[in-house]
């Protein structure tokens, strides 16, 4: 990083890291107030349902009030006998009218039943009935989610109610008993608004929900009821899942109901992280225009170093033809002459080692592979004059051609690579050769992929490790044998492992050791007797990709010998 983007960044967080907290402190302070502010709505909207709900009660209890109060009505149910129904007939016909007309006066009674215990008086629907339709022994005072039983065959009566039901007197004498209702909709509006996922509205008559309870309504139930069993309203925080919620309650001790609003503050974090992210991204983008306008400004000033710095990255990534001319006569100046005159001597010294290693690479391989062509064809020839003492003509005829072939692959080609399937036909000779030599049979397995056929591999690579398997490993037993070559493909490494398997006497640990150091030995010279063909191998290896690409050998006394050669993965 350079010294004007350093400069930027340190500028830029001095006033970056002032501005992001603020933003936080501020954000916070927000969601506090909104937080604040949402408990005392919810605090309010229970207080208002509460309200609601009273005077709902006050207008059914003023009704019950009027009813029960009435003295010559009530003398009527309890007095009336069979002797002057015609008068009875009328009286009630006008009462009724009386009740029907004040029931009409208030729209949010839904239905009012008056039963009474005299047998004697006329049933009137839908107000006056015998009290022996009902089983008044199961009602208290107050039921809820109450279908009317004495009408429910009429459809408009089937909805739901909260029903008052009351027992009323003559002198402490039992006349009968008044059921008044109103639509649970109408007395708990509240509870039948559409669904909203950020508010919502509980009631609770003793331990259970009066609409339909669930398990967020159980565990708001158990709060109010255990942590705050005395208080008349209040509110609180509880954490519900991953969130908290704010419950705002209010008793109503006549009805024994139990109200209960709740608020999800998840609105008000959405919009906190919202807004947050608004200015984070205002805070970036201002950010981003500082840095921009500093780095700007501090790169103005220090120019002329950045085309020294500029040259030297240049260098760092590969290029040599760099040239930099810098004005004025100071330090900088000076440093760009010394650098320029650096470069140049850069540049003469790599052509020179270039063209030093390119003669000493050429004649290397070259030395090589005449040592082992040379090498080869001497025991060709021994073959040749073996087989013309020991057979008649037309095997010598064969040996001939196979010889041909095999001299025609060392000496035709002046390329030093060949295709790995020109490798292997070559071997075949060879074991050809060797088969018509001795009286013992060779077979060799060839298991390489169709695709690795065509890859490019050096002259010579594979076959001398053949010749030393016949020669160490097969020869001793004089017998038949089976030799093998595989390609294993490494991705992990990026190598194809070209392995040449014998399944002679092998060799133990101390003679692996040995053969090791030999492969290790830099000049022919050096070189211990009969480790010639190895040797070559691995600085062939050496020299076309370099020295991570040496020959591995395993070998166990007798299990045969494994020599790994490992080449390029890739095509080329």
């Amino acid at each position: 990083m350079n010294f004007s983007k350093h400069l930027s960044i340190v500028y830029t967080l001095i006033v970056a890291i002032p501005l992001m907290l603020f933003i936080l402190g501020a954000s916070e302070y927000l969601r506090t107030s909104l937080t604040n502010s949402l408990e005392k709505e919810a605090v309010k909207v229970v207080a208002d349902n509460t309200a609601y709900i009273e005077n709902g009660i006050n207008q059914i209890d003023r009704l019950e009030s009027i009813l029960t109060s009435d003295y010559e009505l009530l003398r009527t149910f309890y007095y009336a006998d069979e002797a002057d129904q015609d008068s009875l007939v009328e009286t009630l016909r006008r009462d009724i009218k009386n009740i029907e007309r004040l029931q009409f006066a208030l729209p949010q009674i839904y239905s009012l039943h008056i039963f009474v215990q005299n047998p004697y008086m006329p049933e009137r629907w839908p107000i006056l009935f015998h009290e022996q339709r009902l089983d008044f022994s199961r009602f208290g005072r107050w039921t809820y989610n109450y279908r009317d039983e004495v009408m429910g065959n009429i459809e408009s009566s089937k909805e739901s109610a909260a029903c008052l039901t009351s027992e009323f007197f003559l002198n402490k004498r039992h006349v009968g008993f008044i059921q008044i209702s109103m639509k649970m909709a109408s007395i708990f509006p509240f509870l039948y608004q559409k669904e909203d996922p950020y508010y919502k509205n509980y009631v609770f008559i003793k331990d259970e929900n009066i609409i339909q309870e669930t398990e967020m309504s159980s565990i708001i139930r158990y709060e109010v009821l255990n942590d705050n069993p005395d208080n008349a309203s209040g509110s609180f925080t509880i954490r519900t899942g991953n969130e908290n919620i704010i419950v705002a309650y209010s008793r109503i001790p006549r009805l024994d109901l139990l109200l209960v609003h709740t608020s999800s503050p998840s609105v008000i974090n959405k919009s906190i992280f919202l807004i947050r992210l608004a200015s984070f991204f205002l805070l970036l983008a201002s950010i981003a225009l500082m840095f921009i306008l500093i780095n700007f400004t501090t790169k103005k000033l220090v120019t002329r170093l950045y085309v020294v710095m500029n040259g030297m990255r240049k260098i760092r990534e590969g290029n040599l033809d760099v040239s930099i001319s810098v004005t004025g006569s100071d330090e900088v100046a000076e440093m760009a002459v010394t650098f320029t005159a650096m470069v140049d001597r850069i540049q003469r010294l790599i052509s020179e080692i270039k063209k030093e290693q390119v003669l000493v690479t050429q004649t290397e391989i070259k030395a090589m592979q005449n040592q082992i062509n040379a090498h080869f064809l001497y025991n060709v020839l021994e073959t040749v004059k073996m087989q013309a003492e020991l057979h008649d003509q037309a095997e010598i005829v064969e040996s001939l051609t196979l010889l041909g072939r095999m001299m025609r692959y060392c000496l035709k080609w002046r390329n030093h690579r060949v295709l790995l399937s020109q490798e292997i036909e070559y071997i075949h000779d060879y074991i050809a050769l060797m088969n018509i030599r001795n009286d013992y049979s060779i077979s060799l397995s060839v298991n390489i992929d169709e695709k690795y056929l065509a890859y490019e591999i050096p002259k010579m690579l594979i076959q001398p490790i053949i010749e030393n398997a016949v020669l160490h490993a097969i020869e001793p037993l004089g017998e038949n044998a089976d030799l093998e070559i595989t390609a294993v493909p490494d991705p992990a490494s990026g190598w194809l492992c070209i392995q040449i398997t014998d399944f002679g006497v092998g060799m133990d640990s101390g003679q692996i050791d040995t053969l090791g150091k030999q492969l290790e030995v830099k000049t022919e010279s050096d070189s211990p007797v009969g480790g010639i063909g190895l040797q070559n191998i691995q600085q062939r290896l050496h020299a076309f990709y370099g020295p991570e690409y040496s020959l591995r050998i395993q070998s166990s006394p007798g299990a045969g010998t494994i020599i790994f050669i490992p080449v390029p993965l890739e095509k080329s």
